[in-house]
Formats: C-alpha cells, structure tokens, sequence
C-alpha cells in the first residue's frame, strides 16, 4: 500500500509538470485522497524528496504542505482550551489552530480571547469566556459548548493561577481561591466531560501542571499543593479510563517567559507585581515551551516536563525522586528571589 500511494504521488507530480493546468480539484480530490492512504512515514519520505529533488514544482511543495496539515493528527479535532487569553493557552491554542484544529477557547477577558481569535486565522475558532473559579456554573457552561460547537475530542486544562508566600503570612482565603481555580475548576470539568468521551469511546484529558507539582519549595505550600492534587487525581483517574479508550496527560512546566509569576497571589491575595524570580531571566522561551506541550499531546506522553534537556529544575526533579534526603536541603536552601 505505501508503495502504491508513493507512485501515485510521483504520478501526479509529474503531471502537473506536465501539464501545468491541473485543476483545483483535482489537487483537491488528491489532498483527501491520499490524506486517508498515507502513512505519516511515507509522507516524511516523500516530504524530504520533494525538497531535495528540484524537478519538482511549488504547486507540487504546496500540495505537499496542504497535504501535510490535512495529516496532522490535531487536523479536525475540537480542542477546548482554558486560560487561552495570555501564555501557554494562548501560544497553544494558536498553534493547534494552524495544524487544523478547531478551538474553543475559554478564559474571562474576552477581548483577549477576541485578540487570540484573530490570531488563530482560523474560522474554527469559538469564544466562550468565562470564569471557572466560580465552579457552580461549569455546568451550564459546558452544556453551553456542546450544544453550540458539539462533543470534545482533547480537553486542555490550563487556567490557573500562581502564588507566592510563606504559610504562615497566607490568609486561608488564599488557598480556598488557589484551589478552587487551579484544582477543583479542572476536577468539575473533566468530569463534566467525562460521559461524553466514555460514550464515544475516545478522547484526551491534558492538564497543565508545573514541577511545583512534582516538589516542593519555600513559599509554594499554596501553589504546590494545588498542582500535586493535580498530579493525583490525574494519575487515578487515567487508571480509570484506560478501558474506555481515553487518554490522560499532565505536562510539567518549569520556568517559562510568561506573566505568571507577576500575576502570583501573595499571602494577602494581591498580585506579585514584579517578574524578578526567574521567569524572564531563566524562563524557557514559550514558543519552545508550547511545542514540546503539543509534541507531548501527540506522543501520548503520561507525564512530560516542559523543561530545556539540561537545567537546574530538571536536575532537581531528579535528585527530589531518587535521593530525596539531597532533595529536601535542595528545597530549604533554594530561594527563588536569587533567580532575578
């Protein structure tokens, strides 16, 4: 079969070298055609030898790149993506767009999300703002979403928030409005769709965590413990729905150049204010950062950390599993206001 549809292809390369006035439709018909056929292999094969084989025209490389998009795996899928207005959900969901995605995006400023739209270039895309902390109407919401876009193919959980203090100047307040947004807001959705994915028998669930999830330092007692609830529940929950062909997928941030860490809650509930604790010095660049996010998606990667190959987090995560005695003085000896 491959063999076949790989002289197919030569075949109508040279066709339309041939002759020059192919038809769109026929370009068309091919693109589907061999869209249905074509392994992604044989595609990568036939990829490098168009780009190394001068005989062959533009229309034919822009058949290929029509063809390509029209394989990738996220080509047609519908994508919800939450915290979709500013950092990671925002770079992510433009990307999927461009690889044929159709996304909702969700997030409470909707001139952003307006913003993101535009940018996605894609008339796939839908807007549905929303503030999921206020964990009561994620109901209605996702009720609002599958009756106006339709059932969930990937779930990406993103909307979240940081925060920054010691435990004993955190008001309690603190950790009740942490939780709800970056832990119970996921819970209530996932499960939301959950019946809709167990019934058509397929699906991905990808949460957004941090290695904050994965260890603990100074001042992250709020913001730690909301992500290894994280890691937790999805770490049971992806046990649970192995048999119902559903994917469940975390991925593990470090630093990334966003505003997170200036938006942080301090112990008050005020934001931080100030970018000085690693996050634009050491940040991982986020157009890095939300590629190895969609590679991970892809790859079906259990958990990923979203880290440069060799790094201090990376490092730590580590010693953290494998020598925790090191890990724990690591933790009481690091202070993040030294990344500045």
């Amino acid at each position: 079969m491959a063999l076949s549809v790989f002289l197919f292809i030569k075949y109508l390369y040279i066709s339309e070298l041939i002759n020059a006035d192919v038809s769109e439709k026929v370009a068309e018909f091919s693109i589907s055609f061999l869209s249905s056929l074509l392994s992604p292999i044989v595609f990568i094969q036939v990829k490098r030898l168009s780009l190394s084989d001068s005989v062959f025209s533009k229309s034919t490389l822009l058949l290929i790149f029509k063809l390509y998009n029209s394989m990738s795996y996220f080509h047609n899928k519908r994508i919800w993506v939450t915290g979709a207005s500013s950092g990671i959900g925002r770079s992510v969901a433009i990307k999927l767009s461009k690889l044929g995605a159709e996304v909702i995006l969700t997030a409470r400023n909707r001139d952003k999300l307006e913003e993101v739209k535009k940018e996605c270039g894609n008339a796939k895309a839908h807007i549905f703002d929303h503030d999921l902390s206020n964990l009561e109407s994620i109901d209605d919401l996702v009720d609002r979403v599958t009756r106006e876009v339709g059932s969930i193919d990937i779930l990406f959980n993103n909307a979240g928030v940081s925060a920054y203090s010691a435990a004993n100047e955190t008001d309690f307040n603190v950790y009740t409005q942490v939780m709800n947004l970056n832990f119970l807001s996921v819970v209530k959705l996932t499960k939301c769709l959950l019946p809709q994915m167990i019934s058509n028998k397929k699906g991905q669930i990808v949460t957004n965590t941090s290695l904050s999830g994965k260890f603990g330092s100074k001042k992250r007692t709020v913001y730690a413990s909301s992500k290894h609830a994280l890691h937790g529940f999805m770490d049971s929950l992806r046990a649970e729905v192995h048999e119902h062909n559903i994917k469940v997928n975390t991925v593990a941030p470090g630093f990334v150049n966003t505003e997170i860490g200036m938006k942080a809650l301090t112990g008050d509930g005020t934001p931080y204010g100030a970018n000085d604790r690693g996050h634009e010095s050491q940040g991982m660049d986020l157009d890095k950062a939300s590629e190895m996010i969609i590679k991970s998606i892809e790859a079906n990667k259990r958990e990923a950390y979203i880290v440069p190959r060799i790094s201090f987090p990376k490092i730590a995560l580590y010693i953290s599993r494998y020598f925790p005695g090191l890990g724990a003085i690591i933790a009481r000896n690091y202070n993040e206001e030294d990344n500045g």
